[in-house]
C-alpha cells in the first residue's frame, strides 16, 4: 500500500464505527478530536450512543466514511468490499490490505495536528514517534500558531515579496519558539 499523507475537510461529513469493542472506542476516541459527527453501530457495546443492532449493507447509506472494527473478519472483509464497490473511504483496523486509509499516530492541539505513520508495518514505532515530538512541542504551540497567524496576515498587507514574507516569518517563529 503507498500512502499520501493529506488532509481533507471532513466536516459536514459521517463516520460509521461498525463494532463496539476496545479498538472502536480507540478509534472513536481520535475521532472525536475533529467531529461529533459519528454513528456507532454494534451487537453490544459499553459506548454511548451506539446503535445495538447487526450491520446491513444499507447501513452505508449514511456514510462518508467506515471504520471497521468487529471482531468477525468476514464482517470486516465484507465491509471492506462493500465500501470499496460504492467509493467510501474505509478503514479496517489491524488489516491494511482491507483498507483504503489507515489511521496515524495523531498529535491534535487546537489547530495543530501532526499524523506520523509507518504505512501499518509498526504502529508501535508511529506511537514511540508521537510521544517524541509531543515532549518537545512547547506547552503554548496554540498560541504561538495564533500569533504567527495573526502576524502573517499583517505582513501580507505590509511585505508584498513572498520571499521576504517567508524570511520574516521563519525568524518570528524561531523568536517565539525560544
Amino acid at each position: 500500500m503507498t500512502l499520501f499523507p493529506f488532509f481533507e475537510d471532513i466536516e459536514n461529513k459521517t463516520f460509521l464505527v461498525i463494532g463496539g469493542g476496545r479498538v472502536a472506542k480507540g478509534k472513536i476516541k481520535r475521532l472525536k478530536q475533529f467531529t461529533d459527527n459519528i454513528k456507532i453501530i454494534a451487537s453490544g457495546s459499553d459506548i454511548d450512543g451506539y446503535i445495538q443492532k447487526a450491520f446491513e449493507p444499507s447501513d452505508l447509506d449514511i456514510a462518508d466514511y467506515v471504520i471497521g472494527a468487529s471482531d468477525d473478519r468476514n464482517l470486516n472483509q465484507e465491509i471492506s468490499i462493500l465500501c470499496q464497490s460504492r467509493g467510501i473511504p474505509v478503514n479496517i483496523v489491524d488489516d491494511p490490505e482491507l483498507c483504503t486509509f489507515i489511521f496515524p499516530s495523531l498529535i491534535k492541539r487546537g489547530d495543530l495536528t501532526i499524523g506520523i505513520c509507518t504505512g501499518g508495518k509498526s504502529p508501535a514505532m508511529s506511537q514511540y514517534i508521537r510521544k517524541e515530538i509531543d515532549s518537545i512541542l512547547p506547552d503554548d504551540i496554540e498560541s504561538i500558531i495564533d500569533e504567527m497567524s495573526s502576524f502573517r496576515e499583517q505582513l501580507k498587507k505590509e511585505v508584498p515579496n513572498q520571499k521576504d514574507r517567508a524570511e520574516i516569518l521563519k525568524n518570528k517563529l524561531a523568536e517565539l519558539m525560544k
